[in-house]
């Protein structure tokens, strides 16, 4: 029957644990496979728990320490099916097995205050045991998403300094785990102390678990986002520099042109004259870039920067669907594409003038949009975590840009290459 195999403690403990965990990675990336992943490693993971509590009511001594080291290692072990079956990183299944400890908890503290107040007794066995306990582990599992998680799944940000805060919840959460052990087998006589003060104070604390984990993550979610202000305010100076740039070319042009214009007046030799009037049909060619991409955001991005590249003796092909681009915002395409160009520019003028090419791509095919732009480098740059670093003194103040195009390229659910070989700077976003 079933409800006998759950009576074990090796199954019923760890059932209500991966119970009080699913909740936690609700949206989280499933690795390939994940059904047959999924099986094999619950299977696993209860041959490891079985083997884990053999282990522990073997060891010597009369303390409660055996008893605490089975349930922390239940709880250890529940890393095997999820890092199986989800891709996720070390800090985030800290996060994942202490939040699901500490639900669990709360919910067995619930129910000993509950059975004691009904005065039941605190063993509930058969069929009643499945129905109050396990029914009420799903459905706690089902408050505690509402009522912390949902709201706040777009604010897990995790960072490498919250090791200190993670440790920190773990041991408040062994704390309430630890006395939890205490009163529930030290003390065999129900009284108000071990049956409803004790798990109150536990609940408490894993409470505090929970909430201090999510403030965290919020607290961690205010700080990229001004992060991300700081970035996009150098940005806008940037960009604002580049228009500036690209509306001094246009007065120099267009002072350059009144002086040739008188000049022609005055030109007899009809061979200077064609000579010339050739080379103020080149300036004036600079004002025929006009771009119909099917974006209107894009086509000013390209006017402006075609501008540029003309100034600087650059040679620029584009083949864009810019179309397809329509289901971004305004501000960013002008923040991923003016950045992307800048870039590229950056980079091409420390070439050859003969070797200042740039070339940009934006076509779909079948559901994907491949953005691909390409630069000549011959000097391969240093790479950091997938981006290449500035080589700019003020490293602090510097390096926005790359990082800019990722956060959009990830915020439209886009995965960002870039690379650097065959003296060629490679630049790829795939949008799904």
């Amino acid at each position: 029957m079933l409800y006998t195999i759950l009576e074990y403690n090796f199954i019923h403990f760890p059932v209500e644990l991966l119970i009080s965990e699913v909740i936690f990675l609700v949206r989280k990336p499933h690795r390939e496979d994940f059904v047959l992943r999924l099986a094999g490693s619950v299977v696993l993971y209860f041959l490891l728990a079985y083997f884990w509590m053999a282990f522990t009511v073997h060891l010597p001594g009369e303390t409660l320490l055996p008893v605490i080291l089975m349930y922390l290692g239940y709880a250890a072990l529940t890393a095997v099916p999820i890092l199986c079956c989800i891709e996720i990183r070390r800090l985030e299944l800290l996060f994942v097995i202490v939040g699901g400890y500490a639900t669990q908890h709360m919910c067995f503290a619930l129910l000993r205050i509950v059975l004691y107040m009904a005065n039941h007794s605190l063993e509930v066995q058969g069929v009643l045991h499945v129905i109050t306990q396990y029914l009420a582990y799903i459905l706690w599992s089902a408050a505690v998403y509402i009522l912390f998680i949902r709201k706040n799944q777009d604010k897990e940000d995790f960072r490498t300094e919250d090791v200190r805060i993670a440790v920190f919840a773990l041991i408040l959460a062994l704390a309430a785990i630890v006395f939890s052990v205490f009163y529930s087998y030290w003390e065999e006589t129900p009284n108000i102390y071990n049956c409803v003060l004790c798990p109150a104070y536990g609940i408490l604390c894993c409470a505090m678990v929970l909430m201090m984990e999510y403030y965290v993550l919020r607290e961690n979610m205010m700080k990229r986002e001004r992060g991300m202000m700081e970035e996009m305010l150098q940005m806008a100076g940037g960009q604002q520099q580049s228009t500036k740039s690209a509306i001094d070319i246009i007065n120099i042009k267009c002072h350059d042109l009144k002086h040739q214009i008188k000049a022609l007046a005055n030109m007899e030799d009809a061979d200077a004259r064609s000579e010339y009037l050739q080379e103020v049909q080149r300036a004036v060619s600079i004002y025929d870039a006009t771009y119909h991409t099917g974006c209107k955001a894009l086509d000013y991005i390209l006017r402006e920067k075609s501008l540029m590249f003309d100034e600087h003796h650059v040679e620029f092909t584009c083949m864009v669907e810019g179309e397809t681009m329509e289901f971004m915002s305004v501000p960013d395409i002008y923040a991923l594409m003016g950045n992307a160009l800048d870039n590229a520019l950056q980079c091409v003028l420390r070439e050859a003038e003969e070797e200042r090419v740039i070339s940009l791509q934006i076509k779909r095919n079948d559901r994907m949009l491949l953005l691909h732009l390409e630069n000549r480098c011959s000097r391969k740059p240093e790479f950091r975590d997938g981006l290449p670093v500035t080589d700019k003194k003020d490293k602090d103040q510097h390096g926005f840009g790359v990082k800019s195009i990722r956060y959009i390229a990830e915020k439209y659910n886009g995965e960002l290459f870039m690379d650097a070989k065959n003296g060629k700077f490679c630049l790829d976003i795939l949008f799904s």
